[in-house]
């Protein structure tokens, strides 16, 4: 027991490792790209860009259709930035960028909108600044699209490519005769509020993520199975996730996949309930510790206090909302998370939900049977880690309630899922 459990931290070990060399290697050679082109490309959508610099949402009164542009000004800032004072390994590691001094209601030195304006137009910034907390592994995908074709581009394109991916998840879940899965996908993405996400680069990184998981999940579900592997693919879709993300909503990587892995695995469920703790646990290793390679890469190779900054901050992020005890800022949060679904079109989205669920467990309601009623039961419990989430991180979630409200997709999708495998809805090809 001792061996095997040593050889699996060591395997572990040595995944994260290679993951974060891995990582590092990729960003070194896109830095390695000319830099002037994407300038140009991001300068040539600099009218649009400049139109959204508060933040606005896309639709008015619907505060979680926001564009995201003050996070994806930080993005392509990074992206086109350009110090030839620092070592390539040095803007690597620590992500610069010039920030400006300005006013109209901003905080000084933290004005993304205007301090991309003013780099792309030459004008002189006061100071430099860096980002060293993050792996920003986004670049890897974000400067190549750059070097091609502008910001006003990569929105079209993202709207199709998200289109299409919606597509193949649903035909892969019909592939792998699990069509309810499907349904129950298309039905939670309202719930990431999906209309909007082409907009936005840094909203959309979480999607991105979801999907890539998902298909390679739907490829090599019996495989994984078959090898005792499945550990091992949480592991490294939480290390992918810290690798590319901005902390938006990373818990999707996390919920849609562990409900997917349960719902075609077909285990009894106490094996289903070890799984559940076995995968979750692993989804978390991988998070924090590729994440934790990245500061200790800085620091060693550098000679920075990286880990330190991450650990403070670290700490402030998972406290209590501000000036709240611990239960009432839980309560605060929520409220502010859910108050995004508290309008008309989603209540009458909800009610439709609530209504097909209902009608499916009338209509399968001689065969319902226990056994699969307590397997159902665990993968409900998936609708939960939403409220485990915002408990833990109370901080951050009631900071940028307006997008990290869309992990409650995952309790639809949880929610909805149960339901169906509750009444073997696969079984006679019934779908919602």
């Amino acid at each position: 027991m001792i061996k095997r459990i040593l050889r699996k931290t060591a395997e572990h070990f040595l995944i994260l490792f290679l993951g974060a060399v891995l990582g590092l290697a990729a960003l070194l050679l896109v830095y390695c790209l000319p830099v002037e082109p994407m300038r140009v490309h991001v300068w040539n959508s600099l009218s649009m860009i400049e139109q959204e610099f508060k933040d606005t949402g896309v639709i008015e009164g619907y505060p979680a259709t926001l564009t995201g542009n003050f996070t994806d000004c930080l993005m392509l800032e990074h992206a086109v930035y350009e110090n030839e004072e620092h070592s390539l390994l040095s803007r690597v590691l620590y992500i610069y960028r010039g920030e400006s001094s300005v006013s109209e209601g901003w905080i000084d030195g933290w004005a993304p909108g205007y301090s991309l304006k003013d780099y792309l137009e030459f004008i002189p910034q006061p100071r430099e600044v860096q980002y060293a907390r993050y792996w920003h592994g986004y670049l890897v995908i974000l400067k190549p699209l750059l070097l091609l074709t502008s910001v006003n581009s990569l929105r079209v394109l993202a709207s199709a490519v998200q289109l299409i991916l919606v597509g193949f998840l649903v035909m892969g879940y019909v592939k792998k005769g699990a069509g309810a899965l499907g349904t129950a996908f298309l039905v939670s993405l309202p719930f990431l509020y999906f209309f909007t996400l082409y907009f936005s680069l840094s909203l959309s990184i979480c999607f991105y993520l979801l999907a890539a998981i998902l298909l390679l999940q739907q490829a090599l579900h019996d495989k994984l199975i078959k090898t005792h592997h499945y550990g091992e693919f949480f592991l490294i879709a939480g290390a992918a996730t810290a690798y590319f993300d901005f902390l938006t909503y990373p818990l999707v990587t996390l919920g849609f996949p562990i409900v997917t892995a349960l719902y075609l695995e077909k285990c009894q469920w106490k094996k289903a309930l070890s799984r559940l703790g076995g995968y979750s646990a692993e989804w978390g290793i991988g998070y924090l510790g590729l994440w934790a390679w990245k500061w200790i890469f800085t620091d060693v190779l550098t000679g920075g206090n990286v880990i330190s900054d991450a650990l403070s901050t670290l700490g402030t992020r998972i406290g209590t909302a501000e000036s709240k005890s611990f239960l009432a800022g839980f309560l605060y949060v929520l409220q502010k998370n859910l108050s995004v679904y508290l309008n008309w079109p989603y209540a009458l989205l909800c009610l439709g939900i609530a209504a097909g669920c209902f009608l499916l467990l009338w209509k399968n309601r001689s065969e319902l049977k226990k056994e699969q009623w307590k397997t159902a039961l665990v993968i409900g419990i998936v609708a939960l880690f939403p409220f485990v989430w915002f408990l833990v991180t109370q901080n951050h979630s009631e900071q940028h309630w307006v997008f990290t409200n869309k992990i409650f997709s995952v309790s639809v999708f949880a929610a909805v899922s149960a339901v169906a495998k509750w009444t073997g809805t696969d079984k006679d090809r019934t779908f919602l």
